[in-house]
């Protein structure tokens, strides 16, 4: 059985939840945007681009949580890797850790600069700033961008979790999983 909390070999039950909530959180978010944030906006796509907006509050929620919860929270120690490798992994999650944050960011500021507010089940957030057409235009084409960004940024952590796993024959993907992968 796994505790809430982290030990020397392996995250606790706190971190892979959000962890993985993350994960799910961001693809659900992705799947349910067409790729174009303007027709996210036609009457058609209403329902769409609310389950998108709301997908988008709550994983931000979920990553001021996971930040909140590293605060206070050990983890397990760190596997023996190339430096190389460590400075890997810390840009890598540098990255994932900034895009999670920048994108529901440029989603909020693209869309009150749209003149648009943002939407949320039962209610909406009237723009809090001066509507500036060309530069919400802008703003949106970056949170597009840095969507696209995060799925190949996360596939490459992916890949390394798997190479660590397969290859190197460490402990560093089961260390995140909810079981041991041989139990």
């Amino acid at each position: 059985m796994i505790g809430l909390r982290s030990n020397s070999s392996r995250h606790g039950a706190g971190a892979k939840v959000l962890h993985w909530l993350t994960v799910m959180l961001v693809l659900a978010a992705y799947v349910l945007s067409n790729g174009d944030g303007y027709s996210l906006y036609s009457a058609a796509a209403d329902g769409l681009r609310r389950v998108h907006e709301a997908l988008g509050v709550v994983l931000f929620i979920v990553v001021v949580l996971r930040l909140l919860w590293r605060l206070i929270e050990t983890t397990p120690a760190k596997q023996p890797m190339l430096p190389w490798m460590a400075a890997a992994a810390k840009l890598v999650h540098f990255a994932l850790y900034a895009l999670l944050i920048a994108i529901p960011a440029t989603a909020v500021l693209g869309t009150w600069l749209e003149g648009i507010p943002v939407t949320l089940p039962g209610f909406d957030i009237a723009p809090l700033i001066a509507k500036a057409h060309g530069l919400g235009q802008l703003i949106m084409e970056v949170h597009t961008t840095l969507g696209n960004a995060i799925l190949w940024i996360a596939a490459v952590h992916t890949a390394a979790a798997l190479f660590h796993h397969f290859y190197l024959r460490d402990d560093v993907l089961q260390s995140m999983t909810p079981r041991r992968m041989n139990e």
